[in-house]
């Protein structure tokens, strides 16, 4: 077998099992939560440690491990090499530390109070240090490669460009988690600006854009003429969300509305990129999800920011689903793909399990439409939500078993890893088979 490839191999391996490991304490956290929700009195059993003090555990491991951790893969994935097996499970170990680290705070209540921003008290400091060190591996690896090249072609450059980019997450995770530092905000909703979300949006646009070329995803037919649409359209983006209004701004503003409506463009626009790509066969079911997610969170997240729509349903469950449209969906598809395209994927892969792949579609939409239905519910009348309500109770009831379905997929996942990581050496060639079906 060719080092190279054993090499990626192994590296999606554990990409996968730190990811997907990570998911499941989140999807497990989560499921508690809605059992709260359904049985309040299951509360008892863990005395102090109210709902409270498991949300924003819930809401950072999702983003800072499901979400994060298959990014951390693909960056180790572009910077390391055959031979740099200890430097990925430093880099891993270190992350998932700061991330039991963080958990632990929040369950004591030292929380900063911001919403995916709750890193307070040495949380502050650890998770920035992990992510410090991850950049100092990515640098010691580039460095390796300059002395063995001695030259700097283009993905040297790229190594700078990113190694440049990469130190800046850190500063502003601890500038931004502070109580001195808040975003702009819609005076009247109380919500992001317009201008806020297409920042937001814009950047992860830009990580769909470098995603097939950092995973070295072949290009098909006349994909050089995309690729320039693609990155035209993004300058051009950019250049609208600079002239936005950068400060306060209601979403009432007509600039705000139409500066967050340019993300509508960009729906036929990802579609037609990431289609000029050849992506393996055993996973492309992934794309094709990933593709209808973004397309129904950009059409929906338009909706609701609109002036009348976002007044019916901020502080609802709406809200919620929009969040679980965004990451049990859109973000949990692209990073599915992600771990499949870091080595040679076929049956016996999670990734490639298509049961598990319907039971996980299954489930977010289930979640997702139980819990807009319920938002429009509260928003209607708002005492739907205090005090017993069989309607809502059954909605709950659909979220908790929602729940139910996810951590099975992702159960299924984890299993599907450790029998090939346990049963069989890791090769290429030769993949796991057994109860996980492509």
């Amino acid at each position: 077998m060719e080092p190279d490839l054993l090499w990626s191999r192994r590296l999606q391996r554990a990409t996968g099992i730190y990811s997907l490991g990570w998911l499941l304490l989140a999807n497990l956290v989560g499921l508690w939560l809605a059992t709260l929700l359904v049985w309040p009195g299951a509360g008892k059993w863990v005395g102090e440690l109210t709902y409270g003090r498991w949300m924003p555990l819930h809401m950072d491991w999702q983003l800072y491990g499901w979400c994060s951790l298959p990014l951390v893969g693909l960056l180790m994935s572009f910077f390391l090499k055959s031979g740099d097996g200890a430097e990925v499970h430093l880099g891993f170990l270190s992350w998932s530390t700061a991330l039991v680290v963080g958990g632990a705070l929040s369950l004591l209540g030292v929380v900063s109070g911001k919403l995916f921003l709750n890193w307070a008290g040495v949380g502050r400091v650890v998770f920035p240090a992990a992510q410090v060190l991850l950049w100092g591996i990515l640098v010691a690896a580039s460095w390796r490669r300059w002395r063995t090249c001695r030259r700097w072609d283009r993905v040297q450059s790229l190594h700078a460009v990113l190694l440049i980019v990469l130190l800046a997450s850190p500063i502003a995770l601890f500038l931004t988690s502070g109580s001195e530092t808040y975003p702009p905000i819609d005076p009247e909703s109380g919500g992001a600006t317009g201008h806020s979300l297409l920042a937001s949006s814009l950047g992860m646009i830009g990580i769909f854009g470098i995603l097939p070329w950092v995973l070295r995803v072949p290009r098909v037919g006349a994909g050089r003429k995309i690729v320039r649409v693609y990155a035209g359209a993004f300058i051009v983006s950019l250049g609208i969300w600079a002239v936005l209004d950068h400060g306060n701004a209601s979403n009432r503003s007509i600039g705000q509305n139409l500066g967050l409506g340019v993300l509508l463009g960009w729906v036929p626009l990802t579609l037609a990129y990431y289609r000029a790509f050849a992506w393996q066969g055993a996973i492309r079911r992934w794309l094709w999800a990933f593709l209808f997610w973004w397309g129904l969170l950009t059409l929906t997240g338009f909706i609701t920011f609109l002036p009348g729509v976002l007044d019916w349903l901020k502080f609802t469950n709406g809200l919620v689903a929009h969040a679980h449209l965004a990451m049990a969906g859109m973000v949990s598809a692209l990073n599915m793909l992600i771990l499949g395209s870091l080595g040679k994927s076929g049956k016996g892969d999670p990734w490639a399990d298509a049961s598990a792949f319907w039971i996980w579609q299954v489930g977010t939409l289930l979640y997702v439409v139980s819990m807009m239905v319920q938002g429009v519910r509260e928003g209607l009348d708002p005492t739907v939500l205090f005090g017993p309500n069989p309607t809502t109770e059954v909605f709950y009831r659909f979220r908790w078993f929602a729940g139910v379905l996810l951590v099975s997929a992702n159960l299924r996942w984890i299993y599907c890893l450790a029998r090939g990581w346990l049963v069989r050496p890791v090769v290429a060639e030769v993949l796991v088979k057994g109860v996980c079906r492509g």
